[in-house]
Parts: structure tokens; sequence; C-alpha cells
């Protein structure tokens, strides 16, 4: 593989996790939504566990896109620096999405199911707003 056809082929692999981020926006969109009707339907404890269930289904979804799109970025320094290695010359912007990236060769193959730590805080921080917003009295006038 050449290359121009791993960008080509990476590039495809982020206009799909791109489609995958819109579905997930919609989903916290929607999972927001179940936590605001649960509150003001005050609703019985099958209801708080069914829209928490939908809430930690929803970070995990995220946990896998957001583990794609970093094993995509990665993979793809692998694949590149792999090309460099072999003494393929590499045009300057390909050299400097590798020293960007900071990934090669020589840090083997990337893990497969582990999102960058921000994302991994992003998530962290709505399963933690899913739980309290549905199990919590978050209101300052206490009933």
């Amino acid at each position: 593989m050449n290359e121009l056809e791993i960008l080509n082929y990476h590039q495809l692999a982020f206009v799909a996790n791109a489609i995958y981020l819109l579905t997930f926006t919609g989903l916290i969109f929607i999972t927001f939504r179940l936590v605001r009707f649960q509150r003001e339907s005050n609703l019985n404890i099958l209801g708080k566990v069914l829209v928490t269930l939908f809430g930690l289904c929803t970070t995990f979804y995220g946990y896998s896109i957001f583990s794609y799109l970093h094993n995509t970025q990665l993979g793809q320094a692998y694949m590149l620096s792999e090309l460099k290695l072999k003494g393929t010359e590499l045009s300057t912007v390909t050299e400097s999405f590798i020293e960007f990236m900071g990934y090669s060769v020589t840090d083997g193959w990337p893990p497969a199911f582990a999102p960058e730590p921000a994302a991994s805080l992003f998530l962290l921080t709505f399963a933690i707003m899913i739980i309290a917003g549905t199990w919590t009295n978050l209101s300052k006038d206490k009933q």
C-alpha cells in the first residue's frame, strides 16, 4: 500500500467516524431529555433504572466511537511510519502528521479499545451527570 492509498482509506474512516459522532450527539440529546422527563414526571424506580441504562449505553457507544477514532489516528501514523521505515519518500504533510501524532512502528500496533484521556474524561463526566441527574435531587429548594 502506498502513501496515497493509506491517506484515502483513513479519510473514509474519518468520514464514517463523523457520522457515528452525529449519532452520538443525537443520543446525548435524547438522554438528557429522558433525564429531564424523568425528573419532571417523578418516575418510579423502574423508570429511573431504564433512564440510567439508556444513559450508560449512550456512554458506552461514545466510548466505542472515541476508541475507534483514536485507533484510526494512531493506525494511520503507524502505517505511514512503516512506509517511511521501508525507505519510501513521504510528503511533508505526511511527515508532519507522523510527528504530530508521535506514534510509529516502534510503538507497535495501537490499542483497539482505548480513547484519548480527554475523551475518557468527557465520557466519565457525562456518565456522572446522567446518574446524578437521575438519582439525586439537584435543585436548590429541598423537597
